[in-house]
């Protein structure tokens, strides 16, 4: 398992929201460049770029800033947010990024993701889906803000994806996210167990150095870390320790 830290984005300065809220924004005075450049220099082997003004409103708000770190820092960028159609993906993948996460439409336009993985191969796409439990106990994705549930649970969304040959989910438990109250290992060691082939990026509630222990233990192969680093929550050499 490797950490991967992550860069919010809004107005081309780095945040990090609560639960998804734009309400409850955490701004920083660190430049976007300058925290990927102590990324890279902790050891980073993937640096996770979020542009959050895109993912409310869609366009391409922080793409600029975007394809400035892809360019200036050795580190590969994946990157989400608004990509709602193909041409935000290809703009995405012009600007320098590794790989797109791609959220909603995972949910919304399953073939038309599908059709991508087939053009573009499985290792330019992350499937990004946000998931709280349903009524029967099952894990749901959401989308719209976290507003509206998806059709589809999440293990019948993965099947349908990985027929097209999906190998990267990013998967956040919605309650957990920016709250520091640790990664939901039940959510993640299910997905591991039952797709065993899926490379999984642990999202949400990382708060210490012992919840990326914690995390490990599921088997994910990435867990992504923002507030708790920029909080000094968890160390930037937990970066190194976990990136062999």
């Amino acid at each position: 398992m490797i950490v991967i830290p992550a860069i919010d984005l809004r107005g081309g300065r780095v945040v990090r929201l609560e639960q998804g809220d734009y309400g409850r924004e955490h701004r920083y005075t660190i430049d976007p460049l300058a925290l990927a450049e102590r990324y890279a220099t902790a050891g980073a082997r993937l640096i996770h770029v979020v542009d959050l003004d895109s993912a409310r409103s869609g366009g391409e708000a922080n793409l600029e800033v975007i394809e400035q770190i892809c360019s200036e820092i050795d580190v590969p960028v994946q990157t989400g947010g608004g990509v709602r159609s193909r041409e935000d993906l290809d703009r995405r993948l012009e600007a320098g990024a590794k790989r797109v996460v791609i959220g909603s439409l995972c949910v919304t336009e399953t073939d038309t993701v599908g059709q991508w993985l087939d053009e573009l191969g499985p290792d330019s796409i992350v499937a990004g889906l946000d998931v709280t439990r349903g009524m029967d106990g099952g894990w749901m994705p959401r989308i719209a803000g976290w507003t509206r549930e998806g059709r589809d649970d999440l293990f019948t969304l993965l099947d349908r994806l990985m027929k097209h040959g999906l190998q990267h989910l990013l998967c956040t438990d919605i309650e957990r996210d920016g709250m520091f109250s640790g990664p939901s290992l039940g959510l993640y060691r299910e997905i591991c167990d039952r797709q065993p082939k899926l490379k999984v990026q642990a999202s949400g509630g990382i708060g210490s150095g012992a919840d990326i222990k914690s995390v490990s233990t599921t088997r994910v192969s990435g867990c992504i870390i923002g507030r708790a680093l920029l909080e000094n929550r968890v160390s930037v050499t937990e970066i190194a320790r976990w990136s062999p």
